[in-house]
């Protein structure tokens, strides 16, 4: 069978490996000169860096062996510290009750724990509707705790009203079932085999940052016959009823019309859509229309000394702070960078277009050493930006009318006998590293096997992702 996959991120990139290794003819074609989608890594100076933070964790062991089995073994593990920076105070992510505790004024507590103990008393009464990601949370933690430690800082990167969030995004980033269960996680902390817990170790490339992942993809898949193209948009995919015919792109400047058995799409959605002939229907176009997301930009610090925090990201969610995250590459490895020296990645959201997509390495680095300088972690002067990048498609919204229109494209894809689409931006599903794997691999499993694998009930239910 010769597949055609539209896209090396890793789901595309996971399931030509299957595919190959199986025997098959598989191309990967790509339009950005890496593969590896979002989870790249860029060699700056001395310093190799990644478009945030990313870490691979998983409880599947065979999933585990398969990762360890492309890398050559060659990773680090790491147990993950992730936290909050809010108000001169560190507090720990996911929530700990004892840190919370800790850090939290008495007045504070006092209100916290009233304001959980009415909401509870409320939604007994007359229970609260899940229908958006402030009252899923609110009806959980109460409204104090919403407000310190969920609202403010996901209003500041969505850049709109958390009662317009679909509450799936919370049941998926929000690790707690809610207040007396992180209380109760800290007095008592649970076994290995809870699944919201199995988010602490991580298995991190020890030298090449994370993209090394997707080089060592793209290396293994050429030597066994397979081919990975880069710099090769895929410009139309021509249909006839419910099949591909064909696939145009472009290479090294040329139009090539390829003619694959079976065509696996990991490009957004929409895109994919977008590019058919004919078009899908109007209903179709006007869904895709209402399917947005957000973007990002990346500005990366080179800091005068061997190390600024611990942690391998901080939360910087105060509104009057211009960046929303930043991450620590040294933290994942310590091979990314020289000891005397290090580099802090600072993430600011915004829509394509807008006045921060389009601001220089001069002005975004300005305000990130500031936001930084302002809180403390960096003095003036000892840093100086040397790097900055775009992701366009970083994460889908989860708008309260995203499900509906999702599910009408989804719909039209289905019943192609030659098509499919599947990871993070394939399904337009903010699901994690472990979860792209997973799906371009059960992907590649089905159409070894000629069956359904469960590609698609990959990272669908109602579990955290964080």
């Amino acid at each position: 069978m010769q597949v055609l996959v539209l896209g090396a991120g890793l789901a595309g990139l996971s399931c030509a490996y299957e595919l190959v290794k199986a025997g098959h003819k598989v191309t990967v074609i790509e339009k950005e000169d890496y593969a590896g989608g979002m989870a790249h890594s860029y060699t700056v100076g001395e310093h190799v860096v990644d478009h945030g933070p990313h870490r691979f964790h998983s409880r599947d062991k065979e999933l585990l062996a398969h990762v360890h089995e492309v890398m050559d073994n060659d990773l680090v593990v790491r147990d993950r510290l992730s936290r909050i920076y809010l108000k001169g105070r560190f507090f720990h992510y996911p929530l700990q009750a004892g840190n919370v505790l800790r850090n939290l004024p008495p007045h504070i507590l006092i209100k916290a724990f009233w304001d959980y103990l009415w909401i509870r008393f409320k939604d007994r009464m007359n229970p609260i509707p899940d229908d958006n990601f402030e009252n899923w949370v609110t009806k959980r933690f109460g409204k104090t705790l919403y407000d310190i430690f969920f609202g403010m800082y996901t209003e500041k990167a969505w850049h709109m009203p958390c009662s317009q969030i679909s509450a799936d995004w919370a049941s998926q980033r929000i690790s707690q079932l809610n207040l007396w269960d992180a209380v109760k996680k800290t007095l008592r902390p649970p076994k290995g085999g809870e699944v919201r817990s199995l988010v602490s170790k991580f298995w991190y490339p020890r030298v090449g940052g994370i993209g090394q992942l997707g080089r060592n993809y793209a290396k293994k898949i050429c030597e066994m016959g397979g081919e990975v193209l880069l710099k090769t948009p895929v410009e139309k995919l021509i249909r006839d009823g419910e099949r591909i015919t064909s696939v145009i792109y472009t290479r090294d400047g040329q139009r090539v019309v390829d003619h694959p058995d079976y065509v696996v799409s990991t490009i957004p959605l929409p895109r994919l859509l977008e590019a058919m002939e004919p078009l899908p229907p109007e209903d179709v176009l006007a869904s895709i229309g209402k399917l947005r997301y957000l973007s990002i930009i990346f500005v990366y610090l080179e800091v005068n000394r061997p190390i600024v925090t611990p942690d391998h990201w901080v939360y910087l969610p105060e509104k009057h702070l211009k960046v929303h995250r930043i991450s620590e590459f040294k933290n994942f490895s310590e091979e990314t960078g020289p000891k005397d020296r290090t580099v802090i990645c600072a993430e600011i959201t915004c829509v394509p277009g807008d006045e921060t997509w389009n601001m220089s390495l001069e002005d975004a680095s300005e305000i990130a050493a500031r936001d930084l300088e302002k809180i403390g972690l960096l003095k003036q002067g000892e840093s100086k930006g040397i790097f900055l990048t775009r992701v366009r498609y970083a994460y889908p919204v989860y708008d309260l009318t995203y499900k509906e229109n999702l599910q009408r494209l989804l719909r039209f894809v289905k019943p192609f006998e030659n098509l499919d689409t599947t990871g993070r931006q394939g399904l337009y599903r903010y699901n994690n590293m472990d979860h792209s794997l997973a799906m371009g691999r059960k992907l590649a499993r089905g159409l070894i096997r000629g069956d359904d694998a469960g590609a698609h009930d990959v990272a669908t239910g109602k579990e955290y992702f964080g």
